[in-house]
């Protein structure tokens, strides 16, 4: 049987990831990568989306592979960020400084989690009704929230430097997740364009899953000895913050996936192959 066109694409992604992972793993990178999956990390996960992109067999490898690639992209938003500033010239000091070969890899391994992760979800029943969205709608309450919090003078869990005043950015993050969350399950959704619904919420699931993955997953790794990061592991209030904090970040990031996945299907039919 000849391989479908997303098969042959999460194959090639996969491999391009593991390559870019041998590449780049001698290659000095800056201080902010600290705490960023390993590189062993990202060729073993690519490995696995190879092999499962071939035979489509056990899905746990398809599961597995698909978690770590996530785990792998995370940290691109931040290299975005940077790049923004190291290209337009706005002054940024050490935050416009951009790994570059590290970037490249990390948009790979996001290809390849979308592409792997794409096989293994067409095989894949999601839970009916319009829970995941309304999830959703309730997890982008929880980061502003917080900040708000910390803002208006309360200390529970606030960092000892924190000196932010009023949490404009989030609150405006928050008006923008609550809106697109709502319009993957509700009526007035389904009056929008459907590509912009569409690229709004593949792109809001991206962006969520890998800071929540890379904040989340760098903790874990950490705690575990198996990598180097910026938590200070001996302030329990920072560990529990970082936790739930961005923990609801990658929460987030999956139940806008579901949301726009199930607004996919219910407007266009099965994933396309």
């Amino acid at each position: 049987m000849r391989p479908s066109r997303l098969r042959i694409a999460a194959l090639t992604a996969s491999v391009l990831t593991f390559i870019a992972a041998l590449a780049t793993a001698a290659l000095p990178s800056l201080s902010y990568t600290t705490g960023f999956a390993p590189h062993w990390v990202t060729a073993a996960a690519a490995l696995a989306g190879a092999g499962f992109a071939v035979f489509e067999r056990p899905v746990a490898v398809g599961w597995l592979s698909s978690v770590l690639l996530l785990w792998s992209a995370g940290g691109l938003v931040l290299d975005c960020f940077r790049a923004f500033f190291l290209v337009t010239g706005i002054p940024a000091g050490e935050f416009a400084r951009v790994d570059g070969p590290g970037m490249a890899g990390r948009a790979l391994s996001l290809a390849a989690t979308g592409l792997v992760g794409a096989l293994v979800l067409r095989r894949t029943r999601l839970p009916s009704g319009p829970w995941l969205g309304y999830t959703a709608f309730a997890l982008g309450f929880v980061y502003p929230t917080v900040k708000l919090y910390w803002s208006l003078g309360g200390s529970f869990l606030r960092p000892a430097d924190y000196s932010e005043g009023f949490p404009y950015g989030e609150s405006i993050m928050l008006a923008v997740g609550a809106v697109g969350s709502l319009a993957l399950v509700q009526a007035w959704g389904r009056r929008l364009p459907r590509r912009l619904v569409l690229f709004g919420g593949w792109t809001g699931a991206a962006m969520l899953s890998t800071m929540g993955s890379m904040s989340v997953f760098g903790t874990l790794s950490q705690l575990m000895g198996v990598t180097d990061g910026p938590v200070p592991l001996g302030d329990a209030s920072a560990v529990v913050m970082v936790s739930c904090v961005y923990g609801s970040w990658l929460l987030f990031g999956l139940a806008v996936a579901g949301a726009t996945l199930a607004y996919q299907r219910q407007t266009a039919g099965v994933l396309a192959r």
